[in-house]
């Protein structure tokens, strides 16, 4: 007891020593992925987390449609959006865009039709990794090729002496 607080151990923090803490996806996908994005995937990995099945499948349904606003698919559905993401995006996995094909099944008849039998947290965490991957792709690989390009053509500048050009 110090002025009225109690204390776990001097200068140690209860909470930290007492609860893990796991960075939210918000934090670990990368900044160049779109901000609405990354709180959907924070927010399904979170249900997954406590087994809720349809607000994670309808959090991955989301994230796939702002991805397409963003990538301006075209088609009038969620299945032909999807395919017009895997052909405008041909550097991304195709198997990673056939997975998200099976987001629609889930979401749409399943949750307005039939129960989720066969249905389990394994099967919306392939959908996440798949979208993880694909996001990966689309957004964080062409930055860090961007950056590679401009540091060497900085150092071929360097080395000859001139401004450097494509910068």
């Amino acid at each position: 007891w110090n002025s009225g607080h109690y204390f776990f151990k001097k200068d140690v923090d209860i909470d930290a020593s007492l609860f893990y803490s796991v960075p939210t996806s918000f934090f670990a996908l990368d900044k160049n992925i779109p901000r609405i994005i990354r709180e959907l995937f924070t927010e399904a990995e979170l249900c997954v987390k406590s087994n809720l099945l349809t607000g994670a499948s309808a959090c991955a349904r989301k994230i796939v449609y702002e991805l397409a606003v963003d990538q301006h698919a075209e088609g009038d559905d969620y299945e032909s959006r999807i395919k017009s993401l895997k052909i405008k995006l041909p550097q991304v996995e195709a198997a990673y865009f056939d997975t998200l094909l099976t987001i629609q099944e889930v979401t749409s008849q399943k949750v307005h039709e039939r129960s989720y039998d066969g249905w389990t947290a394994g099967h919306v965490r392939a959908i996440l990794a798949a979208l993880a991957e694909a996001l990966r792709e689309i957004y964080v690989l062409p930055e860090i090729r961007r950056q590679k390009r401009e540091a060497i053509l900085a150092i071929k500048a360097e080395i000859s002496g001139s401004k450097p050009s494509g910068v």
